[in-house]
């Protein structure tokens, strides 16, 4: 199997790994997607916050048959094991204290699904419960056929996934009141400007690339937008425990 593209990010706090499937991964996911939709052996929808109908439940079975498991188990593990050389390069001595100097990582699969998103349907902003990573797959690249609002935003994000960590914006220019003397009076300058949020960020939206995958903490609080259109966004999204064990 080919070696896939990846790169870790940090948009804001916790890190997100980026990466693009070789055509034959992406070959398989589409293949496994049609079979769950076709057969549809159990609804997920019930177990999940999305105000979409089509959510099925990947088959533990179809990992291996479709060969996406090695990969799926090799890419969770390699980005788990960038977390914790991070952890060390910045650790405040947690771990010289009790004499951890190496890990050894074990990845268990949790629970996927294929969602196939239709018009209207949206992901509210939410996490994933009982698993420690979870992951996006963008088996299509469909964000609708033309914008919800008629305005044509040029900064439109339907069909977008966001995620979203603090509050801050994402950055501008305003001016401010400046303090000019020891009374406490303001007085307003064009001069004086600032970029407001600069520094960070509060949230990251990402509009579906056609074989892109994300991997990202659980914890991490992220939603999808809905559009306007007559075809299916599709996606996978598959979670992961993972365990940590002292050399």
């Amino acid at each position: 199997m080919k070696k896939i593209k990846a790169e870790f990010l940090k948009p804001f706090g916790p890190g997100i790994l980026r990466g693009q499937l070789s055509n034959e991964l992406l070959d398989n996911f589409t293949k496994l997607s049609e079979e769950v939709i076709d057969k549809k052996m159990k609804s997920w929808n019930p177990s999940l916050v999305g105000a979409i109908d089509d959510e099925w439940k990947i088959p533990e079975l179809l990992y291996k048959d479709f060969k996406i498991d090695s990969f799926l188990d090799s890419v969770i593990l390699g980005y788990t094991q960038g977390l914790y050389q991070d952890l060390q390069k910045f650790d405040s001595g947690y771990l010289k204290n009790n004499n951890i100097k190496e890990f050894n990582s074990e990845v268990v699969r949790g629970d996927g699904w294929i969602n196939y998103m239709t018009e209207g349907e949206y992901n509210p902003i939410h996490i994933h419960s009982g698993c420690s990573l979870s992951s996006i797959f963008y088996i299509n690249d469909y964000v609708g056929d033309e914008p919800i609002a008629s305005k044509g935003n040029p900064n439109c994000e339907d069909g977008h996934t966001t995620f979203v960590y603090g509050s801050k914006p994402g950055g501008f220019q305003r001016k401010r009141y400046v303090r000019r003397d020891e009374t406490g009076t303001y007085t307003e300058t064009a001069k004086v400007q600032y970029f407001d949020g600069i520094h960070e960020r509060g949230h990251w939206s990402i509009k579906p690339k056609k074989g892109e995958f994300y991997i990202f903490p659980a914890h991490l609080y992220h939603m999808v937008y809905p559009f306007k259109g007559k075809k299916k966004r599709i996606t996978a999204s598959i979670n992961y425990g993972v365990n940590l064990n002292k050399k």
